[in-house]
């Protein structure tokens, strides 16, 4: 009983983002409701804070875990050793995998920080844009790096140029590139230009480099010297399949996101027809069964629900399906017209 209001204590904390300084909140839930007491007293908890845990839900199941092991391996090769410095390393794999979130729970590890010599940035997560220009990217890295008054006297070359060296002011060293296909596909220039820029970052050999996004950067890389013999290495993050060995995985995490939500009672997501509709819809991935279960569970918060329920799914699925669409999810079905 007295570690039960110990987690419940623990759960409570973590979730009241409202009265906590803004670098002293957590910036994910990731511990499960294991108890009845437990589910009962988050369920009890103000709307805003379930609403973050429901938002900021994180699983370490076995893909996230790969992803994690990626970025450290380009990030610091060797335990209680240095880290990465002029490597360029890829993390790759179909939308919707979960790449994004295992990048922003990794880079929240290493939180900004300071000393005598000034702000310290160790890893910066940054996502490009379509058809990003270079006055883009040196924003976004000055944004990230709390540069708030980049001068542009000089120039835009003086500009971009001054973004790239605040890596080194700030000593960086992970500079994490998310959807990094835009740098260099779909582009006027084909992405020449952007090469230039993480090139130019890479030649500074102070920091290592990871490109975060679809499977096509490897080839990108592959057709340039100067990127792939910096101890280029890339590493493909795949969905769960339809096995009936990922498919048990698929259910466990299933049960382990639900153990997560801020219900007093679970909502059986790991039932085998719910488990089994969820994979259809999702085909195994993960950010294709967060965008159904987030909103499913905003609705069971409006409904003051004590869990999500199979309306709330369907209502959810009956507003994303797609022209032509016939399978029937969750009890819902429409017919292609």
């Amino acid at each position: 009983m007295i570690n039960e209001m110990k987690n419940t204590a623990t759960h409570i904390v973590a979730a009241n983002t409202s009265s906590a300084p803004a670098d002293a909140r957590p910036r994910f839930h990731t511990e499960a409701f294991e108890t009845d007491g437990e589910r009962v007293a988050a369920s009890k908890l103000p709307k805003v804070q379930r609403q973050w845990m429901i938002d900021n839900l994180i699983v370490k199941y076995a893909v996230f875990n790969k992803g994690i092991d990626m970025l450290k391996t380009n990030h610091l090769p060797v335990e209680d050793g240095d880290h990465g410095r002029g490597t360029v390393g890829a993390m790759l794999g179909t939308s919707r995998t979960g790449k994004s979130a295992i990048c922003r729970y990794y880079a929240a590890q290493f939180p900004a920080t300071y000393d005598d010599e000034g702000e310290i940035f160790p890893v910066v997560h940054m996502t490009a844009s379509v058809r990003m220009t270079q006055t883009e990217f040196a924003h976004e890295l000055n944004r990230l790096t709390a540069c708030r008054h980049g001068s542009i006297k000089g120039g835009v070359g003086a500009y971009v140029n001054s973004a790239l060296l605040r890596l080194l002011t700030v000593r960086t060293q992970l500079l994490i590139i998310d959807d990094a296909q835009y740098l260099f596909y779909d582009r006027p220039d084909n992405g020449a230009g952007m090469f230039k820029l993480v090139k130019t970052i890479v030649d500074y050999n102070e920091l290592a480099v990871m490109l975060v996004g679809e499977e096509r950067i490897a080839d990108y890389v592959h057709s340039i010297d100067a990127f792939e013999n910096r101890s280029f290495n890339a590493d493909v993050l795949q969905c769960l399949s339809a096995s009936a060995d990922d498919l048990l995985r698929f259910s466990k995490l299933l049960g382990s996101i639900d153990r997560r939500l801020p219900f007093a009672n679970l909502s059986g997501l790991d039932d085998k027809y719910l488990a089994e509709h969820l994979y259809r819809y999702s085909k195994g991935q993960i950010g294709r069964v967060m965008n159904i279960i987030r909103p499913a569970a905003y609705l069971a918060l409006n409904d003051g629900s004590s869990r999500i329920l199979v309306e709330h799914l369907q209502k959810v699925v009956a507003t994303r399906l797609k022209k032509g669409d016939d399978f029937d999810y969750f009890g819902y079905l429409r017919h292609a017209a």
